[in-house]
């Protein structure tokens, strides 16, 4: 293989990477948004789009449903009682389209409660639209399969799930930096302590927005892989999260780059679309390097299957 074909594959599977980070945003903050009685519905809604159809499993009982507002009104009133939980057990994503993208999701699923008490392996199968003008893709169709029923306690999910909805966020706006760092102002705490790699320590937003601009002046694209993810529940409904990224990408000059950094990061959930991020540390495990496009392409390959 040329290193012309191999830059140009590199750049596709980067794209697709990174891609890959805003669906599961939405597939978080989607299993979040059924596992809390005191759910947002301003906030779910904008996962999906105006003309949104969900199509139920036969042996739900419940009707499919077409529009945003309709669907909403359902869940409003939905599963009064119910405590759900999701595990995500994997994703299949292939664009069909400039904007528009498949996904299947498989996870398991556990419910108690006075309407239904069980637990089972299910698929959705969603289709995304992505608006140029927006960060994440909106459902447009929703399709949910039963694929087997199964015995297995409930293991609570909620605090996973919001997690892994900021990680993935976080990551999506790095990954393809906005036009400005104002998406995360939402993202950080009033009392962050961010610790970079070379030892300086961010309090504000304005600072992060100057790191945020200075990183993307850097990299062109670029995705990370999370492996060794710990998730710990802390006081005040915080969370430890300590996790370690493969990452490559290609720097503004294209010269392909791969490195591996340790997170520990500590956020809190204040009910907003995203919990906030009030401690971050990063250390370097192998320092960002120059490689070969074939050379990035092998890392990303491995660090899929870490």
């Amino acid at each position: 293989m040329s290193e012309t074909t191999a830059t140009e594959q590199l750049r596709a599977a980067l794209t697709a990477g990174s891609y890959e980070h805003r669906a599961l945003t939405v597939v978080h903050r989607w299993y979040s948004g059924y596992e809390t009685e005191g759910k947002n519905l301003a906030h779910h809604g904008e996962l999906i789009t105006d003309d949104f159809t969900l199509n139920r499993p036969p042996e739900s009982g419940l009707p499919s449903v077409t529009g945003r507002q309709p669907y909403l009104d359902g869940l409003a009133t939905a599963y009064p009682g119910q405590t759900n939980a999701h595990h995500l057990r994997n994703i299949e994503i292939e664009r069909t389209g400039q904007n528009t993208t498949q996904a299947v999701v498989t996870h398991d699923f556990e419910t108690r409660g006075p309407n239904l008490n069980g637990s089972a392996l299910l698929r959705y199968d969603f289709e995304l639209l992505q608006d140029p003008a927006e960060r994440l893709p909106r459902i447009t169709t929703f399709a949910e399969q039963v694929l087997s029923y199964h015995e297995a306690p409930l293991r609570e999910a909620y605090g996973e799930n919001r997690v892994l909805s900021f990680v993935h966020y976080w990551l999506s706006l790095l990954e393809q930096p906005a036009d400005t760092a104002e998406p995360l102002r939402e993202l950080i705490a009033d009392d962050l302590a961010m610790t970079l790699s070379d030892g300086r320590v961010l309090h504000t937003f304005d600072e992060v927005a100057a790191w945020y601009a200075d990183t993307g002046k850097l990299v062109d694209i670029s995705t990370h892989h999370i492996s060794d993810l710990t998730i710990t529940p802390g006081p005040g409904h915080s969370y430890r999260v300590t996790m370690d990224f493969d990452w490559e990408g290609i720097n503004r000059s294209g010269q392909p780059m791969t490195a591996r950094t340790r997170h520990d990061w500590t956020l809190t959930d204040t009910d907003g679309r995203y919990l906030r991020l009030s401690r971050f540390a990063v250390t370097t495990l192998n320092a960002f390097t120059p490689v070969t496009a074939t050379e990035a392409l092998h890392h990303f390959e491995a660090a899929k299957t870490r």
